[in-house]
């Protein structure tokens, strides 16, 4: 006699992909609670701002800017209390000097400071340096034009022009009359 086993049930296909999905989220799950342990922290970070300028920060003005080329002092710390307000940009005289190696490079600057109002800008060139784009007022009553010059043209460093040197002479041969004189540098 023999007898008949009943044929085994056919593979369920609607289930197949369950078991990977959950052990996916299983591990995600637990690599999150892991790491969240490990870290020991309630991971909450504080981060607490000093109000003081890191170091390697220069801007206009607020006396930690690199020092100064050719021994001139730079521009005193203001207030915004005490800052006067600039002159419209077509009236300040601004000379664009390219203390760099990429020709064309203080043209290109005047004509931007053109287009955004300045007239008569002067392009010329300065003697090559390594000191960062300098934004210089030609006496006391030039600082807030150079403020809005720096402002402008996105420069930080505002500094007085020196009264002797290359810069000062270069400044001179281009315009003798400017209130502003940017040096690009690299």
């Amino acid at each position: 006699m023999t007898t008949d086993t009943p044929p085994p049930p056919p593979p369920s296909s609607g289930g197949a992909w369950l078991r990977p999905v959950a052990l996916i989220l299983a591990c995600l799950i637990l690599g999150f609670v892991g790491g969240w342990i490990l870290r020991g922290d309630d991971g909450t970070v504080t981060v607490l701002d000093t109000g003081a300028p890191t170091p390697t920060e220069t801007s206009a003005g607020n006396g930690d800017a690199p020092p100064a080329p050719d021994g001139e002092a730079p521009s005193p710390p203001a207030t915004t209390e005490e800052q006067e307000p600039p002159p419209p940009r077509s009236q300040i005289a601004l000379v664009v000097l390219n203390g760099t190696d990429v020709a064309g490079l203080a043209g290109d600057t005047a004509l931007k400071a053109e287009s955004l109002g300045y007239s008569g800008v002067v392009p010329g060139n300065a003697p090559t340096g390594t000191t960062p784009t300098t934004v210089y007022f030609a006496g006391p009553d030039a600082e807030p034009a150079a403020r809005r010059v720096a402002a402008d043209l996105e420069f930080e460093v505002i500094r007085a022009l020196p009264a002797g040197g290359e810069i000062a002479t270069a400044a001179r041969d281009a315009d003798p009359e400017a209130d502003v004189v940017v040096v690009l540098g690299p």
